[in-house]
């Protein structure tokens, strides 16, 4: 009997310390509440949903981040967020063909940061003026690589880099010369 004890506390210390150093190679973000908190705009689309997988380039292990619900509600929430006060009549926002990538770099002599590049193509009606082209955006953050919180950084990533996002497409709007 106290062989068993001994060696599921042998078990136990071992799992804790494994996961403490970051062991895990899957990082869960959920992003649930954000996208539920977001205002319903059916004016505003990002395609693509369906991809719950962030890999973070840079890093040993490869890690990888699962955003739920998905990377494109995460972002398309934040766009709405961000651009419901601005709505007029007759303006449609369609975007599709999301690609992101996520990395960790560390320049010489300067400490460590993580870049997340996302590109989309996006059309834009605003009262029958359209616009379409394609959206490039990049947002860095400083990170700690033992162990990376990428469960914090890359929600905080894609916030900031749909901020971005959402900050070019409404330039984009208001250079249609149409007013609201």
């Amino acid at each position: 009997m106290k062989y068993v004890v001994t060696k599921c506390a042998l078990v136990a210390t071992a799992a804790m310390m494994l996961s403490a150093c970051g062991g895990k190679t899957m990082i869960e973000s959920d992003m649930t509440r954000t996208v539920a908190a977001s205002p319903a705009s059916p004016w505003l689309t990002l395609e693509n949903k369906g991809d719950h997988v962030i890999s973070v380039g840079g890093l040993s292990g490869s890690p990888k981040v699962q955003v739920s619900p998905d990377i494109a509600s995460a972002i398309e929430a934040q766009l709405r967020t961000s651009l419901q006060p601005k709505y007029f009549t007759d303006l449609i926002i369609g975007c599709r063909g999301l690609q992101q990538t996520t990395a960790v770099h560390t320049p010489d002599g300067e400490p460590s940061v993580v870049t997340m590049d996302l590109t989309v193509n996006c059309r834009i009606v605003a009262r029958g003026v359209v616009v379409s082209k394609v959206y490039h955006v990049s947002k860095t953050a400083p990170v700690l690589t033992d162990p990376p919180r990428l469960d914090t950084i890359v929600p905080n990533l894609i916030t900031g880099a749909s901020t971005q996002l959402a900050d070019q497409l409404w330039a984009d709007v208001v250079a249609t010369g149409v007013r609201r």
